[in-house]
């Protein structure tokens, strides 16, 4: 308390109420400078000033859903390039694990020779005979190409070292082969998460119910399916079959394999490659309706969503700044201020 607001005796100067001379005056002055406790604030808007804010908040929110739009396509069309990336990589692994190498051919052999000893395994789809144009005789290896995968893996596993033509033949995998063996390694290891088993050399007149019928006796099965052929309308002699159960998959192949049906000897093995590439090798993969998965009505919606949320984070920053506090932090307004003096 000052020394102005003191009487000579010691007593503090008081007003008509009764009231310290100094408790009014800081009260008026705070009243003053509030404008009797309204804060000092911007004039009214016009209505013309009010329209343009409308439009400018509308024109900052359809480009902030642009602008989100952009970037999820962005996205969506660098996870396709990598989708179709991967897609393409086990393709090539695919054909490279339908194809071997066989070696050691006599040379007085054809090509309708080794075809008739080769294609119990599964279908062919060409076999690539090198020839000599010096001798007119081929080389004593060929390449064999299969439909699928578990063909050529089956007759990898059970022709090498067969007597054919006086020799033992010698059969493996293409040298380029390495290139892929990762891609070709996971796609093995895939299919060891499903009990497939895959049988060849089935009797044309024999469909899936009748293969079903003999191989049930190891285990249910979950599903048996014959490949369809478009031109005899029947199947091209080979199929899957699917066990609820490992082990019955395994007594299957045992069992099995070389076992003589309808007067054709059955040639039965694991199946290498997951169910989706089974029966139909050139698999595509589809795209997805719009940004990211979603349709394209919802992209919208997710970018709006998105952009409003975005507007609010940008202007409760804005106002956290102008009040020199950080965002988060709790204010007291100046009005409370006042009251509590």
């Amino acid at each position: 308390m000052d020394a102005s607001s003191q009487l000579p005796n010691g007593d503090v100067k008081q007003n008509g109420d009764g009231e310290p001379l100094s408790k009014k005056i800081k009260t008026e002055d705070i009243k003053g400078d509030e404008g009797k406790g309204k804060a000092p604030g911007l004039p009214p808007l016009t209505k013309d000033q009010q329209e343009a804010v409308t439009k400018a908040k509308k024109y900052a929110m359809e480009q902030s859903i642009k602008s989100v739009l952009v970037k999820q396509t962005i996205a969506h069309q660098q996870q396709q390039m990598t989708n179709l990336q991967i897609a393409a990589q086990r393709q090539r692994a695919l054909a490279l694990m339908c194809r071997i190498y066989v070696g050691s051919i006599y040379y007085e052999l054809r090509e309708d020779t080794l075809k008739q000893a080769f294609s119990p395994f599964g279908p062919i789809k060409n076999i690539d005979l090198s020839w000599d144009p010096l001798t007119m005789k081929h080389k004593g290896y060929a390449f064999i190409e299969y439909e699928i995968p578990e063909a050529a893996q089956l007759a990898l596993e059970q022709m090498n070292g067969v007597m054919l033509g006086g020799r033992n033949i010698k059969v493996g995998r293409p040298s380029n082969m390495a290139s892929a063996q990762p891609i070709v390694d996971q796609l093995v290891e895939e299919a060891k998460h499903y009990n497939r088993i895959y049988v060849s050399s089935v009797h044309p007149d024999l469909a899936a119910d009748d293969i079903k019928s003999v191989f049930e006796a190891f285990g249910k099965i979950k599903s048996c399916e014959l490949a369809p052929d478009a031109v005899t309308g029947k199947h091209k002699g080979y199929g899957f079959l699917e066990y609820e159960k490992p082990q019955s998959a395994q007594d299957a192949i045992a069992s099995m394999n070389l076992f003589d049906l309808g007067g054709q000897y059955l040639r039965v093995g694991k199946a290498v490659t997951p169910p989706k590439h089974a029966l139909n090798p050139q698999l595509q993969i589809s795209s997805p309706a719009g940004p990211g998965g979603l349709p394209p009505a919802a992209a919208v919606a997710a970018a709006a969503a998105t952009a409003k949320i975005t507007a609010l984070e940008a202007v409760a920053s804005t106002a956290a700044v102008v009040s020199g506090v950080q965002p988060g932090v709790s204010t007291i307004s100046s009005t409370s201020q006042v009251n509590m003096i």
